[in-house]
């Protein structure tokens, strides 16, 4: 818990705020107090959103659905207000460590504690899913470890099947990592419970290894090796590994079904003493600093909970589940019948097409695991897609402000266009859209700086813009291949890319780059800079977050070699949880690419919570990549940029995207070094 800033609400409806507890894009999470003294969470949405009547519909959704929602491991509505000026929603908060939190600090739960945990969970689900409502986003974050056992919290995306009006077609709504491979592919049958089933193999994979099910990597390389992949559970303990597994089957159809792993892993309960010390002793300090009523020491062990009758599709039956997870003494024998799910086979690893690697570092973020994105080069999908196919162009064409072609002006740049792209009035551009705040996707639709500055050239150069969505390493086969015009995806601008070389071997014909952006590293410490971090040295003896497998995990390791006192780091799967863990003080600093540090800073809570310290690390600059046998079209749009940049719309585009420290002075060609 933090503070209360000068701008949060002192009061929200009945209760008295008494701290921010998180928050994020959408809104803030507070503390409050209730008259009788209990705590409360109270959600809010941001101000500027509350105008959105999609989001507040989307909001009154989410009470709805948590106020339909009972039993003893969810956090219950006690109060809300949807339709406030603020919208607002208050649920019953006991002192809790996130699954997440607990594992990063003190380690992954015993075997026990994990039993006891899925016992709870199940619970949770199976009162969901009679309400006919899939929660589609459990993941260790959203898991409250109590002393009374788990509570499943969020249901902001929750949905029933009859709220499918409120489904943007095409969009992945969840978390990657612990996303159904139904979420993200999006064809075939609909998302059920059977989604939420897999999501909780992923959460035992990470209570009891610290890991997920998939490792750690950036989302389009966790999506992947979801819906590719068989998930790694070599580390889980013997009692785990085929329930787990059964979990995270492929077919929803063959994940068993909730009443099948209420039996198989029995009654929830005695919570008396089910965490390891540890995580307890966290729980206790929570609860003093609080002074919540209901301390640690009042809770009497919860009784077991009688298992209710869960409205889930078919599964496994219940009798032919697999017995070796039984928390009392050795388990009785097998049935004599065939197990339910066969063995698991590894799916053959893609190989890359031939001449189609993409030279050079993806982004800043150079991981090893995008090797296995590299084997989609030749195709361009990812197993998923954000919109149906031939969706992307035609939303793309959607967006406002491009005039149509019939008013192009024949002076300018839009005189230097080549001549099919006058006639067509149309650009199209190839990006890798899922790199906030470069390029996103926003209400089923392609936002970001990219986006809006790409819309921005299009007006300059009298034509429509539409973009087309592909995975990142076979942007540049796109382009080679004159699927895409240009290509603008927060790509840096290198040598090997302008040659056509990757790793000293000539790939291609290699390309053009108009350079619009400059990025490197950056330093991120609470706001206030309360250690006065300014600079790499400062971090000797210190804590550092960063994200496994990440370039700034690179550059610490090489930092704390060199520095006196080295640099203690703490490594988590997500950028999301990085931040966080500075938020809180866990952690004195974070090192990330600058767009994604300062936007994440002026908008995490609301903005106030983090800030930037010290100038960029090493920057790069980014390009928008243009065919070398395309020089009109390249030099049309450096002459699009530079009007932009004079005219004070590029400037503009960044300070909206809270990235202007990014911006360079004049459209170049091919800078990079």
């Amino acid at each position: 818990m933090r503070p209360l800033a000068k701008d949060d609400p002192q009061q929200i409806g009945p209760f008295r705020i008494i701290g921010l507890l998180g928050g994020g894009g959408m809104g803030r999470v507070y503390l409050g107090r209730a008259v009788d003294g209990r705590t409360v969470a109270v959600k809010t949405a941001r101000s500027e959103l509350a105008d959105d009547r999609g989001f507040r519909t989307r909001f009154a959704r989410e009470v709805a659905a948590a106020r339909r929602v009972g039993g003893p491991f969810v956090a219950p509505v006690v109060d809300a207000a949807p339709h406030d000026d603020v919208p607002w929603m208050a649920t019953d908060y006991v002192p809790g460590v996130s699954l997440s939190d607990a594992v990063h600090d003190c380690g992954p739960l015993p075997e026990r504690a994990v039993r006891l945990m899925t016992a709870g969970l199940l619970q949770a689900l199976a009162a969901v899913h009679a309400q006919g409502l899939v929660h589609r986003d459990l993941k260790p974050s959203n898991i409250l470890l109590t002393v009374e056992g788990p509570r499943v919290i969020d249901f902001g995306i929750a949905y029933s099947a009859a709220d499918t009006a409120l489904t943007v077609t095409g969009t992945a709504l969840g978390t990657p990592g612990f996303m159904a491979p139904e979420q993200l592919v999006m064809t075939g049958p609909g998302v059920t419970g059977a989604a939420d089933v897999f999501a909780l193999g992923g959460v035992l994979v990470f209570a009891a290894t610290g890991g997920g099910p998939y490792g750690s990597a950036e989302p389009q390389v966790l999506m992947f090796r979801t819906v590719h992949e068989e998930p790694r559970l070599d580390g889980l303990p013997d009692g785990l590994k085929e329930v787990v597994a059964a979990c995270l089957a492929k077919e929803p159809e063959r994940r068993p079904a909730l009443p099948a792993l209420m039996a198989r892993v029995g009654a929830p309960g005695p919570y008396g003493d089910w965490l390891p010390a540890p995580v307890a002793v966290q729980l206790r300090r929570l609860s003093a600093q609080l002074a919540d009523p209901r301390s640690p020491d009042a809770f009497a062990p919860r009784p077991s909970v009688p298992r209710p009758p869960a409205q889930e599709p078919a599964g496994v039956p219940f009798d032919q589940l697999p017995t070796s997870m039984s928390p009392d003494g050795p388990p009785p024998p097998p049935p004599a019948v065939t197990p339910a799910w066969p063995a698991q086979t590894a799916t053959p690893p893609l190989s890359p097409a031939p001449g189609r690697t993409a030279p050079g570092p993806s982004r800043r973020r150079v991981l090893a695991a995008l090797s296995v994105v590299g084997g989609l080069a030749g195709t361009g999908a990812l197993g998923w897609a954000l919109w149906p196919q031939g969706g992307g162009r035609d939303d793309g064409g959607k967006n406002a402000g491009n005039p149509p072609a019939g008013s192009r002006q024949p002076s300018g740049p839009s005189g230097r266009l080549p001549a099919e792209i006058r006639d067509r009035g149309k650009v199209t551009i190839g990006s890798d859209i899922a790199y906030a705040p470069m390029e996103f996707v926003r209400d089923g639709k392609p936002a970001g700086l990219d986006i809006d500055l790409a819309h921005a050239l299009g007006r300059e150069l009298g034509v429509r813009v539409t973009f087309e969505n592909a995975v990142f390493d076979s942007l540049l086969a796109g382009l080679a291949a004159g699927r895409f015009d240009l290509v603008m995806s927060a790509m840096a601008d290198t040598k090997e890319r302008q040659e056509g070389r990757a790793e000293g071997t000539k790939t291609g014909a290699g390309v053009d780059m108009v350079d619009y952006f400059r990025a490197g590293l950056v330093l991120v410490v609470r706001t206030g800079n309360p250690e006065g971090i300014t600079k790499p040295g400062n971090l000797s003896g210190r804590t550092v977050a960063v994200q496994r497998g990440s370039v700034a995990r690179d550059y610490v390791d090489g930092l704390g070699r060199s520095v006196a006192k080295g640099i203690k780091i703490r490594e988590f799967d997500s950028q999301a949880e990085v931040y966080d863990d500075v938020a809180k003080g866990r952690s004195s600093a974070c090192l990330d690419d600058f767009p994604v540090a300062a936007h994440t800073a002026a908008t995490l809570s609301g903005g106030g919570v983090l800030e930037l310290v010290g100038g960029q690390l090493d920057p790069l600059l980014y390009g928008i990549a243009v065919a070398k046998h395309r020089p009109a079209l390249r030099d049309a749009v450096r002459e699009a940029l530079d009007r932009l940049v004079r005219s004070g719309e590029y400037a503009r585009i960044l300070k909206r995207w809270y990235v202007e420290d990014g911006a360079v002075p004049r459209a170049g060609v091919n800078g990079g070094e």
